[in-house]
């Protein structure tokens, strides 16, 4: 089975107490709906202390093992719940990656 790094780099938008909305959701509703789904295997998030580029504030890095991430992927986008208006989707992004060894 191939494995894959999932990684996206996203945040919150610009309001007073949207940081804190923000990582509630994501650390609640979030990173549940994403381990749910079959093939996701562990979530870690962190916070951007240096980079090269004018980024958003956090990654989140997630671990997936499938032979079909196509599967994986389009069961991520159908099974999620909403993203809340403190999430930045305007300056988010996101990334998937195979292992070298699994190519």
């Amino acid at each position: 089975m191939a494995r894959y790094v999932l990684i996206a780099n996203n945040g919150p938008t610009d309001g007073e107490d949207d940081d804190a909305d923000y990582n509630r959701w994501y650390d609640e509703v979030h990173v549940p709906d994403l381990l749910a789904v079959p093939g996701i295997h562990t979530a870690r998030r962190f916070r951007v202390v240096m980079s090269r580029q004018d980024v958003p504030p956090y990654v989140a890095l997630y671990e997936i093992e499938t032979d079909d991430i196509d599967a994986v992927m389009a069961h991520m986008g159908s099974s999620i719940r909403p993203f809340p208006p403190t999430f930045d989707g305007e300056h988010s992004g996101f990334m998937v990656a195979v292992a070298l060894e699994d190519q």
